[in-house]
C-alpha cells in the first residue's frame, strides 16, 4: 500500500468515525427533547397569597395546580392589628371587622388557565359594594391590591376556581376571599 492510500483510508476512517458520533450525539439530544416533552409539565409563574397573609405558594403538578398553603402560621410575630378574612360569591355579603362587602359583578378575569403556558399571570377585578364605618361605597378590588379607607385595608387575596381553558367559569361558581385589617 503506497502513502497515498494509506492517507485516504485513514481520512476515510476518521470522517466515518466522526459522523457516527455526530449521528449518535443527534440521536441523545432528540430523545432529550421528546422525553421532556412527554413528561415534563410546564406551569405558569402565578404565586397565591395564603390566608395567614404571610406565606404565597406557586404552581406544580401535572395539572398545575396551587400548591397547598402551609396549615399553621410560621410568623414569629403576633398581628398588632385586629384582622379577619371571609369567602364569599357573587351577590353574597361577608363581614368582618364592621365591614360588609357584596361581590357585585366581575369586571375582569384574565387569569392565565392553570393548563395554559401564559407570558403573563393575568388578573382578577370585581366590583364590590363596600360598607364600613366611614359610610357606603362602590369600589373596583383586584386580586392582591389592597384598597385603604380611613380606618381599614381591604385586600382581594383569593379568587376561586382556577381558570381552565376547556371550560368556562359559572358565575355562581366564583368565590372571594378578602382580608380586612384595622389600620
Amino acid at each position: 500500500m503506497n502513502n497515498n492510500t494509506r492517507v485516504v483510508s485513514t481520512v476515510l476512517v476518521v470522517a466515518a468515525l466522526l459522523f457516527i458520533g455526530y449521528v449518535a450525539w443527534e440521536k441523545k439530544d432528540a430523545d432529550i427533547v421528546k422525553n421532556l416533552s412527554v413528561t415534563g409539565t410546564v406551569c405558569t409563574m402565578e404565586a397565591k397569597l395564603c390566608p395567614d397573609g404571610i406565606s404565597y405558594v406557586g404552581r406544580s403538578g401535572p395539572n398545575c395546580e396551587f400548591e397547598a398553603c402551609p396549615s399553621g402560621t410560621t410568623a414569629t410575630t403576633t398581628p398588632t392589628t385586629p384582622e379577619t378574612m371571609f369567602t364569599i360569591g357573587l351577590n353574597k355579603t361577608g363581614s368582618g371587622l364592621d365591614v360588609k362587602i357584596t361581590p357585585l359583578s366581575i369586571v375582569e378575569d384574565s387569569r392565565c388557565p392553570s393548563n395554559v403556558q401564559c407570558i403573563q399571570a393575568g388578573t382578577v377585578k370585581v366590583k364590590a359594594l363596600l360598607v364600613s364605618g366611614m359610610g357606603t361605597s362602590t369600589e373596583i378590588f383586584e386580586l392582591g391590591k389592597p384598597i385603604t379607607t380611613e380606618s381599614e385595608t381591604i385586600t382581594l387575596i383569593e379568587v376561586t376556581p382556577v381558570k381552565i381553558s376547556t371550560s368556562s367559569i359559572i358565575l355562581s361558581q366564583y368565590q372571594f376571599t378578602f382580608r380586612v385589617s384595622k389600620r
